[in-house]
């Protein structure tokens, strides 16, 4: 298992999506920084979490590429051919492929704190806050590498793979996107105010058809905690840094990389790779 992180790890350093994902997430993180300081913010730890939005996209772009072309070069043949175990192999890729998210992650934050602390200082930084939001994002890179992962052992090409990945990442977004604003609904719409024969009047608030009740609310909620993006989104607005509501990440994000995983160890064993 060593020797298979090890050779993982000397590809990943030859990767050009890995240095571009890296690189991708730097400047996001450098404009982000730049882009509150302009409009007036004091406050460091308001976007030192922001880099969740397109971290899904960076992964799948990384991930892809490198299972992609270890299948398509014959190296994983070459692999089993050594005498490796395919599952050893799978989980070596699963490990290799969470290491280089890390350090991705922590590209963003080098760029964000490097253009956020000269412009906006440490003044009220919220540490616990911000420890809790660092575990999140742990649980959050293993659930997408999972995904990814097991997703590249069902293709059989790095351009399918690719493909898949990306349009994956972008779903989750667009689906923890569409549960926000599902859950986001109030249940009666506000007061207002109108004008009726030069005389201000009052129109009550009438209650919103599309506010979720019930069985449904749960399920939408269950989605929206068991969705990676939708666990990002909770990070961007603060919800995720108690320790209760780390445990349930942590419990969600378990079952569902527990799931990728072992689709994806029983599609590889089963992989044909010549």
């Amino acid at each position: 298992m060593r020797n298979l992180f090890a050779a993982n790890w000397f590809c990943l350093r030859r990767q050009k999506a890995f240095w571009a994902s890296a690189l991708f997430l730097a400047l996001y993180g450098v404009f982000e920084a730049v882009g509150l300081f302009r409009q007036g913010t004091e406050d460091l730890s308001d976007g030192l979490f922001a880099g969740v939005t397109f971290l899904g996209v960076a992964l799948a772009v990384f991930c892809s590429f490198c299972f992609g072309s270890e299948y398509q070069e014959g190296t994983l043949r070459n692999k089993v051919a050594a005498g490796y175990r395919r599952s050893r192999i799978y989980l070596a890729y699963l490990t290799s492929g969470l290491a280089g998210g890390l350090m991705i992650w922590c590209a963003y934050l080098l760029g964000y704190l490097a253009a956020g602390v000269p412009l906006m200082g440490t003044r009220g930084f919220r540490w616990t806050e911000a420890a809790g939001g660092m575990l999140s994002i742990l649980f959050l890179l293993l659930v997408y590498v999972a995904l990814y992962t097991c997703l590249g052992s069902l293709c059989h090409s790095k351009a399918a793979g690719t493909a898949a990945a990306i349009l994956l990442a972008f779903a989750m977004l667009f689906g923890g996107l569409f549960l926000y604003a599902r859950l986001d609904e109030p249940p009666v719409y506000p007061d207002t105010y109108t004008q009726v024969e030069g005389q201000t009047v009052l129109v009550p608030g009438e209650e919103n058809p599309y506010y979720l009740r019930g069985t449904e609310r749960k399920v939408y909620e269950v989605l929206y905690n068991l969705l990676p993006d939708g666990q990002g989104m909770q990070l961007l607005g603060g919800t995720m840094g108690t320790a209760q509501k780390i445990g349930e990440q942590a419990g969600y994000a378990l079952l569902l990389a527990g799931a990728a995983t072992a689709l994806g160890l029983g599609c590889f064993w089963k992989k044909d790779l010549r």
